[in-house]
């Protein structure tokens, strides 16, 4: 009988193959990176990969006009982009459709980075990057399309539409937390880069649109694992791993910045080990975000006094207080003009500024969050000093804001500013309000206005410690993805 025969999927069909009859997806198709169509009846619609812009459904030009821009890279190469339609399917397209608005939205918004030097996190998604991504598990493939939802909700906030695509951001945020547990539970998958990268996933779409103050426990997760590798060092020897390393290193310790001395994420015990990748790889371009290596390395050392002081190590108090001297001074003693020897020479002045700022941005953090667990004393000469660096902050700040290569760094040094400014004045407080919607509108990020929420309430109480501003752990980040690309 007709029914009884074998019939051949759809896309062996269009390729004159022999399908292997595999259900409900044939090996053929899977070894060649191609998402089989499926044995149905009915020919389902087979998807072209085209330019942005060059769609040629005649319906769609009837019904609307897609707005190109064209942005020149780097390379001098030149990309045309079509802005794709205000709401973003909901069915089988649904990482085409991510895709489509990730070339044509995000990517032009991170695209100034390159400028500073290059960089392997910022990239369009190429016809073979989407055909690789349509092999990966859910939970790292539809974290491109959160980050897209939630980028056009948070551009779009205003619009009563935005209600319903929080809606749909939530469904595919379930479904990563599905397919994560379903690969958890499988014992030869449950300890792979890929599964580390979905939990890194999830931690940046929460952040990304708020949807879970519980950001901490999924670093637990990627860190017990890391753990159970064998630790960093081991970690980091698989392929593709580093930028997952360096990414949960990045998360963990500036999130412990913006938590309370009391609940720290990193222990003592990771101090070796965060050594080990501050040596071996924090020579690279990008490895924390624009903030110097060396200082970066200073802010471990901060959290890590901060949490001995809160837990009451036995130590003896004037010992934590001449560690805290010791570090201040190192930070004072930073050279931006040393560090910007090693960056590409034609934006120098872009990574000085970077240097300058965080400078600025780390002393006050190191004496603030001191001082709030009485490492270091409230006395007028480090008023003075957080007042020189606060207002030294706020002009290098505006100078950083007003360049699209530097102020997608910017999130955290605002904070710092915002904490100073409880003490700084009105017009400290007024340009901080200000700044971080308009970094919240331009990158489609929801941290920067997390932060401001932070920052009025910690303004508002009459409070002026550290740990009264950051009551509870707060992860303020700006990551638009987690790269994939070289993981097997």
């Amino acid at each position: 009988m007709e029914s009884d025969r074998k019939r051949h999927c759809w896309e062996c069909l269009r390729r004159s193959l022999v399908c292997d009859f595999t259900r409900p997806a044939c090996k053929r198709c899977i070894a060649s990176g191609i998402a089989c169509p499926g044995y149905e009846e009915t020919q389902p619609p087979r998807l072209k990969w085209l330019q942005p812009g060059k769609v040629k459904s005649r319906k769609a030009r009837r019904t609307r006009k897609l707005d190109e821009k064209v942005i020149t890279t780097t390379e001098n190469t030149i990309i045309s982009f079509a802005k794709p339609h205000y709401e973003l399917k909901t069915d089988v397209h649904t990482f085409f459709q991510a895709s489509e608005y990730f070339n044509a939205r995000i990517f032009p918004g991170i695209l100034p980075i390159l400028g500073l030097g290059s960089n392997s996190a910022v990239y369009q998604i190429s016809p073979r990057m989407f055909q690789n991504g349509m092999t990966r598990p859910d939970y790292v493939r539809l974290g491109l399309v959160c980050a897209s939802l939630s980028h056009r909700i948070n551009q779009t906030r205003e619009d009563p539409q935005s209600n319903s695509l929080a809606t749909t951001f939530f469904h595919y945020r379930g479904l990563i937390i599905r397919s994560l547990n379903e690969d958890i539970g499988v014992d030869h998958k449950r300890m792979s880069n890929l599964v580390v990268a979905g939990i890194l996933t999830l931690v940046i779409v929460d952040s990304q649109q708020g949807a879970s103050s519980f950001w901490r426990y999924h670093l637990q997760g990627a860190r017990r694992i890391i753990a159970l590798r064998g630790g960093m060092r081991s970690f980091a020897k698989s392929t593709g791993a580093i930028p997952l390393l360096l990414l949960f290193v990045r998360i963990a310790v500036m999130g412990d910045t913006s938590s309370p001395a009391s609940d720290l994420a990193l222990a003592p015990a990771h101090l070796e080990e965060l050594g080990f990748v501050i040596e071996h790889y924090g020579n690279r371009l990008f490895a924390f975000q624009g903030l110097p290596t060396s200082l970066f390395a200073e802010t471990i050392k901060i959290n890590h006094l901060r949490m001995r002081a809160a837990k009451h190590i036995p130590v003896g108090e004037e010992d934590l207080t001449y560690e805290a001297y010791e570090i201040l001074n190192r930070i004072e003693s930073f050279s931006p003009e040393q560090w910007t020897e090693s960056k590409p020479s034609s934006k120098r002045e872009e990574w000085m500024l970077l240097g300058k700022v965080h400078r600025a941005a780390v002393a006050l953090y190191c004496i603030h969050s001191l001082q709030s667990v009485s490492v270091l004393p409230h006395i007028p000469l480090y008023r003075e000093i957080c007042g020189a660096h606060g207002r030294n902050l706020h002009n290098l700040l505006k100078q950083a804001m007003s360049s699209p290569s530097t102020k997608l760094f910017m999130l955290w040094p605002l904070i710092m500013l915002g904490v100073e400014a409880v003490k700084g004045g009105v017009a400290m407080r007024s340009f901080v309000q200000w700044q971080l919607p308009e970094l919240s509108r331009g990158t489609g990020m929801l941290a920067p206005l997390t932060a401001k929420d932070v920052l009025k309430r910690f303004w508002d109480s009459g409070e002026t410690d550290w740990d009264s501003c950051f009551d509870r752990p707060y992860a303020f980040m700006m990551e638009p993805a987690v790269e994939v690309s070289k993981l097997s």
